[in-house]
C-alpha cells in the first residue's frame, strides 16, 4: 500500500465504522486537549482554507463484520466525532462504538439523533462526554487575537460553511490497518495505552505513603481514607464498616473524631491489611465493603468535583497558613504535590483530607436522579444519622436534609453558585466555604448561621466585581451575549430570595443569553435595547437553539411549549410583562431593566431578611 493512500480525510474516516475496545480507557479528554485541538483546525484554516492539515495517526484491526478496532488514536477519533455533528446536524448515526458500555452506547445515540444531551448526568461513563459537548460550545477560536469568537457563535456565522467544508475534506488522519494475526494486547502495551491508565492521584499517594512506612497503622488508615475519599459518588461514611465508622465519625455517625495512628514501628513487617507501593500502583485498595445495609434512595449522587480537583482544594487549605498560592486546578496535581511533597505531613494531610471531605458531603450540594423534574436531576443536601430500629433490633446509617430549617433557602444558594461556576477547576467559592469549617466542632454551625454566610459570599461576589459599575439608568447595562451569567443568575436568586412563595423553580445548568426580542427584530426604535439587560434572560442552550427568531409574544404565551410556571424569575417576569402588554419593544426593556437596577439596589436588605 502506498503512503499516500493512508492519508484519510475526515469524511472518508467516518464512512466507516470503529469500536473502542474493552481494553481501551474510557474516553477523558479534557478542555485542553479540546480546545487546542479545535484552535489548531482554526488557525490552520484561516492560513489556507485549500490546504490539508494532518492531525495525528489511527491505529485499527480489521474485525471480521467489518467495523474497525480502534488501537491508537480513540481519544482524537472520539472529539473529531463530537465536533462533526456540531457542524453537521444531518449526521444521525454515531461511526463510534463503545464495546460493553451501554451508558455510552445511549449517550452517543442520542446525540447523533437529537443534536443535544441532557445538561447534567449521573452517570461517571458519560459525564466527560457531556463535558466534552460544552468544550467544543465555549472553546474561544480568537483567544490569540484578544477577540471572542466562542465556536457556538461560529456555527451561527456564514463563515461556518467555509470551515465545515475545510474540516470535513482537508482535515487529514493518516490510518493504519494492522494485519489481522497481530497480537493486539501485546501491541498495545508497547504502546503504553493499554485499559484504565494510572492516574495522577494514585501516583501521588504512593509517593506520600513512601514516607510514612515506618508508620504501619498509619499507613494502612492513610490508605483506607484516601482510597475512600476518591469515591466522589458515594457518601463517604457509607464507605467505611461499622467499626470504622464509629471510631471515625463518633456513634451518632455524624461528627469527626478520627485520631491518625502515628506510632513508629521500627520492625515494620506487610500485614494483612497493608499494601505495597507496587499494590497501590496497580490499583488495588484495601477499603473493605460494608456490612450489608439498606440503601436510601438518595444516597447515590453525583458530586460537582471530581478527586484530583478536590485534593487540589485540601492543599490549598493544608497550606492557608503559608505563603503558597496553590491553585485549584486538578490538572496541575501531580506537579503541586512533588513541589510541596518535603513540606507535606502524609498522616496530618489525610487528616484534613477526611474532614474536608466530611464537610463537603454535609455542605455542598449534590445531584441525584428525580424522574419528575424536567431534566431528570434534583439537588440535595444531606447529612448522615445513626437510626436504630426498635421493632427489629437492628441498627442502620440514614441520611436526611442537613438543615430542619433554611434548607430550601441554602440549597438555592448553593446551586446558585455552583450553575455560575460550573466547572470543576478553580472553584473558588468552594474553596471559600471549606475555609469556614477548621475543626469537628464547625460541624455544628446552624442554619442561620450558614446561609448568612453564604449570603455574605454572593453580595461580595457581586459587589467586588467592578464590571457591575456600569449598572446605572444611563447609559443602560447594553453587554449583550457578554453579560456574565453571575448577574442573571443573581438576579433570579433576589426575586426569589424577596418572595420564595411567588417563584417555584430551580436553578439548572443554563448558560446561553436569550434576547427576548430577537435581535432580527432590531430596526432604528430599538437598536439600542437589543443588548440591554431588560431584553435578556439566561435558558439553556436547547432552549435557546429552539426559540431562535420566535416572537416574543409566542414565547411568552402561556398555552405555547415555552411558558412554564417554573421558568427562572427573571424570564417569568419578562413573559407576563409580555403578556399583560400584549407587547415587548423598547418601553417595556427598560421599564424591567429599571425594576432590575432597584432590585440590585435592595440587595443587602433582601439578603438580610432571608433568615
Amino acid at each position: 500500500m502506498e503512503v499516500k493512500n493512508l492519508n484519510k480525510s475526515i469524511r472518508e474516516i467516518f464512512q466507516s465504522n470503529y469500536v473502542v475496545p474493552l481494553y481501551q480507557r474510557n474516553y477523558a479528554w479534557a478542555n485542553v486537549e479540546i480546545h487546542q485541538l479545535i484552535r489548531d483546525i482554526y488557525e490552520n484554516y484561516k492560513k489556507d482554507p485549500k490546504g490539508h492539515y494532518f492531525i495525528g495517526t489511527l491505529v485499527v484491526l480489521k474485525r471480521k463484520n467489518g467495523d474497525f478496532e480502534v488501537i491508537d488514536g480513540q481519544q482524537r477519533l472520539t472529539t473529531l466525532s463530537l465536533i462533526a455533528k456540531k457542524l453537521d446536524v444531518n449526521l444521525h448515526t454515531a461511526k463510534l462504538q463503545y464495546d460493553s458500555r451501554p451508558e455510552v452506547e445511549s449517550f452517543l445515540s442520542t446525540y447523533y439523533q437529537r443534536g443535544e444531551v441532557t445538561t447534567t448526568t449521573t452517570n461517571h461513563l458519560t459525564a466527560h462526554f457531556n463535558e466534552a459537548i460544552e468544550h467544543i460550545e465555549t472553546v474561544d477560536l480568537e483567544v490569540v487575537t484578544n477577540k471572542s469568537l466562542p465556536f457556538i457563535d461560529f456555527l451561527k456565522d456564514e463563515a461556518i460553511a467555509g470551515f465545515k467544508e475545510y474540516f470535513f475534506n482537508q482535515v487529514q488522519l493518516v490510518k493504519v490497518e494492522i494485519p489481522t494475526d497481530t497480537d493486539v494486547a501485546h501491541y498495545f502495551e508497547v504502546m503504553n495505552n493499554r485499559g484504565e491508565q494510572l492516574e495522577e492521584h494514585e501516583i501521588v499517594k504512593a509517593r506520600l505513603l513512601e514516607k510514612i512506612q515506618q508508620y504501619k497503622i498509619g499507613s494502612i488508615q492513610f490508605s483506607k481514607i484516601w482510597d475512600a475519599c476518591s469515591q466522589m459518588n458515594e457518601p463517604i461514611q457509607r464507605l467505611f464498616n461499622k467499626e470504622d465508622r464509629a471510631s471515625y465519625f463518633g456513634k451518632k455517625y455524624n461528627g469527626y473524631q478520627i485520631e491518625i495512628d502515628k506510632t513508629i514501628d521500627e520492625k515494620v513487617k506487610e500485614s494483612d491489611n497493608s499494601l505495597s507501593i507496587d499494590d497501590i500502583l496497580r490499583g488495588k485498595s484495601i477499603v473493605t465493603e460494608s456490612e450489608s445495609e439498606v440503601r436510601d434512595e438518595n444516597e447515590v449522587f453525583e458530586s460537582i468535583i471530581d478527586f484530583p480537583n478536590f485534593l487540589m482544594q485540601v492543599l490549598k487549605l493544608y497550606f492557608s497558613e503559608d505563603e503558597i498560592d496553590v491553585p485549584l486546578n486538578g490538572d496541575e496535581l501531580l506537579k503541586w504535590f512533588d513541589d510541596l511533597l518535603d513540606k507535606i505531613k502524609p498522616l496530618d494531610f489525610i487528616d484534613r483530607l477526611l474532614y474536608y471531605r466530611v464537610v463537603f458531603d454535609r455542605f455542598i450540594v449534590k445531584v441525584i436522579e428525580d424522574e419528575k423534574s424536567e431534566d431528570n436531576s434534583k439537588w440535595i443536601l444531606h447529612k448522615p444519622e445513626y437510626y436504630f430500629y426498635k421493632k427489629k433490633n437492628t441498627d442502620r446509617l440514614i441520611y436526611k436534609n442537613s438543615f430542619e430549617k433554611q434548607q430550601e433557602t441554602i440549597i438555592k444558594c448553593l446551586s446558585m453558585l455552583q450553575v455560575t461556576f460550573r466547572t470543576k477547576k478553580y472553584k473558588n467559592y468552594l474553596q471559600d466555604i471549606l475555609s469556614w469549617f477548621d475543626d469537628g466542632d464547625d460541624l455544628k454551625i446552624t442554619d442561620k448561621e450558614y446561609i448568612n454566610k453564604l449570603n455574605g459570599l454572593v453580595l461580595k461576589t457581586y459587589n467586588n466585581n467592578k464590571n457591575y459599575d456600569n449598572l446605572v439608568k444611563k447609559p443602560h447595562y447594553n453587554e449583550g451575549t457578554n453579560t456574565p451569567h453571575f448577574l442573571f443568575n443573581f438576579i433570579d436568586y433576589l426575586y426569589w430570595a424577596e418572595n420564595p412563595n411567588k417563584f417555584n423553580f430551580e436553578f439548572k445548568y443554563r448558560n446561553s443569553v436569550e434576547h427576548h426580542l430577537p435581535q432580527s427584530y432590531i430596526n432604528e426604535e430599538n437598536k439600542d435595547v437589543i443588548d440591554c439587560l431588560g431584553n435578556l434572560c439566561l435558558v439553556s442552550k436547547s432552549g435557546n437553539s429552539k426559540m431562535n427568531n420566535e416572537s416574543p409574544k409566542g414565547k411568552a404565551d402561556v398555552n405555547g411549549k415555552y411558558y412554564k410556571e417554573n421558568l427562572p424569575p427573571k424570564q417569568l417576569i419578562i413573559y407576563k410583562i409580555t403578556n399583560e402588554e400584549s407587547k415587548w419593544g423598547k418601553t417595556e426593556i427598560l421599564n424591567h431593566y429599571f425594576d432590575v437596577l432597584e432590585l440590585l439596589n435592595r440587595q443587602k436588605e433582601i439578603l438580610t431578611k432571608v433568615v
